[in-house]
Order: C-alpha cells, then structure tokens, then sequence
C-alpha cells in the first residue's frame, strides 16, 4: 500500500503547535521545535487516514523520526510499521509506504504556520527564542527564525511575512 501526501491539514498542524507551546509555557521549558511539530503532524494525518481500515501506526522511535522528517524535506518515501488486531490474541501487521509530494510553496505554507503561532507566544519567543542571544535585534532573530524551520524560509521571506510582528515582540522584551 502506497499513501501519497501533498499536504497536511492546516488547522491540525496549528493545533499541535499549540499543544507544544502550551506545555512548554506550562512548565517553563522549551521543547518545542519545528521538526517535532512537524512529525507529530504527519504521524497524525497518517494514522487518521489508516484507522478507517483498524490499522495503527507502530511506535516511532528517534531513528524513525529522523527518517520521517528526512523523507519530508526530500519529499522521498517512507516505511511505516503497521498492526491490527484481529482477535483477544492475535494482530495483523502490514508495511505502508508514505511518499512525500508536497510542493515548496507548501512546505513555506506549513513553515510560515509554525512561525506565526511561535510569533504569536510571547513567552516562547522571550525565554527560547531570543534568550539566550546578546544582540536582540531583528537580522539575529530573522536568522533564527529560518534556522528553525530549516531554511524553508529564508531571512528575507521571514521578514517580508514577519517583521512586524518581530518588532512588537522585541520591543516587548
């Protein structure tokens, strides 16, 4: 079986940086991070799309999520271990591959959804984004900002999207 994405559900994908942003202003950490994010939202789309049929995903451990992601960013395949139960005793298992077609207009989609929300969390952008940084000014951030989401988006498609925002949160510091 063969499951082709060309994009992840919009609204999903805010949600779940929503939780993670949340636990990290929760209990004071800084967890999360794009590719996280990321692989948390492709490992839902998939498991909605297969426990239609009773199929579950299989445990993803950090080798299987490097690969995830990996397979993202090329836009490769990727196999995923599959069980069902058949009985008090006995399950299925099946193999899936997941090929990636998303277009770079939507993985800046999906990069521009993370940074806005991680825009929009104060906390997050004063205590794990710029914390740690001495120079707090707007090209430091900018490089950040596309560090974080890979360089999906550059400093310059950053600041065309976000420098307002940016600004208020450095001036909020």
């Amino acid at each position: 079986m063969i499951i082709v994405l060309r994009e992840l559900d919009k609204e999903k994908l805010k949600d779940i940086i929503q939780i993670w942003l949340d636990f990290d202003k929760k209990f004071l950490i800084c967890i999360t991070d794009f590719k996280d994010v990321l692989i948390d939202a492709i490992i839902s789309t998939i498991s909605e799309i297969l426990q239609k049929d009773g199929w579950e995903t299989q445990y993803f451990g950090k080798s299987e999520s490097d690969k995830l992601f990996e397979a993202f960013m090329k836009n490769s395949e990727f196999v995923i271990r599959l069980n069902k139960k058949i009985d008090e005793q006995n399950y299925d298992f099946e193999e899936v591959i997941i090929k990636f077609d998303i277009s770079e207009i939507k993985k800046k989609e999906i990069a521009e959804i993370y940074l806005d929300n991680i825009l929009n969390c104060q906390y997050y952008f004063n205590e794990c984004l710029v914390y740690e940084f001495y120079k707090k000014d707007i090209d430091s951030v900018l490089e950040i900002l596309s560090y974080e989401v890979y360089q999906i988006l550059s400093h310059d498609e950053i600041k065309a999207k976000f420098k307002e925002k940016i600004e208020k949160n450095l001036n909020e510091i």
